[in-house]
């Protein structure tokens, strides 16, 4: 009997023992699988904007973003997951296109639905410069998502001197910083004529895009989106 209660408790410990190696193994193995972890706080702003005629909807990732669909010069502000992201715009319920935009975390962009003269569409994402204007100015860029101009455009300051030399169509300025107060004027390379901004429209400490639309060199229109 002694013998048999010897055995008994030599096969106890040994279940023991393996059982607590075979509990070390998977601890060790599941740290060498990486679980996927979802980090909140990882997100991009983007600012969408419709700066076609076609109404319609943008989708990130196969998902609909906007409320009610966008009609031209309209926008809403989304927050996006960092990193890849399918972006398609939806016009009239059919798929226009498609494209894949990488956003950096905590950082701000604006995306612009636009149509070429034929009616073909595109997206196009900016980077937003957000941070802190000099003192007593504003910040302004400008973009021209005019496909009917005959050529592209100047944008100047008073006394005829150039700010933004031949800004083609889907292109943007680089950031000026500009005196509130003071008037800009906008044109077409060889077209005559000036589409004035009045000064009034700038404010100190704010942050601005002023994109140019129009269906003709007459009906050069100015829209302006103020971040802050």
């Amino acid at each position: 009997m002694k013998s048999t209660l010897l055995i008994s408790k030599r096969q106890f410990f040994g279940v023991l023992f393996f059982a607590v190696i075979a509990s070390m193994c998977l601890v060790s193995c599941k740290k060498d699988v990486p679980a996927k972890v979802t980090i909140m706080g990882k997100e991009a702003k983007v600012k969408i904007v419709n700066a076609a005629k076609n109404k319609g909807d943008f989708f990130f990732d196969n998902n609909k973003i906007n409320g009610q669909s966008l009609s031209f010069g309209q926008s809403n502000d989304v927050k996006v997951a960092s990193g890849n992201t399918s972006i398609s715009f939806y016009a009239n319920g059919v798929q226009d296109v498609s494209t894949t935009i990488n956003f950096v975390s905590s950082f701000s962009y604006t995306a612009f639905y636009v149509e070429d003269k034929a009616g073909k569409g595109d997206i196009l994402a900016f980077e937003d410069n957000l941070g802190a204007t000099e003192a007593g100015k504003a910040r302004v860029r400008f973009m021209n998502l005019s496909p009917s101009f005959t050529n592209s455009i100047n944008i100047n300051l008073p006394g005829s001197t150039l700010l933004v030399n031949a800004l083609g169509f889907k292109e943007t300025s680089l950031d000026f910083s500009i005196e509130p107060n003071v008037n800009l004027g906008i044109s077409v390379l060889g077209a005559g004529g000036v589409k004035v901004i009045d000064g009034s429209e700038f404010e100190a400490g704010k942050i601005y895009t002023i994109w140019i639309s129009g269906t003709s060199n007459a009906n050069l229109t100015v829209n302006k989106i103020t971040y802050n």
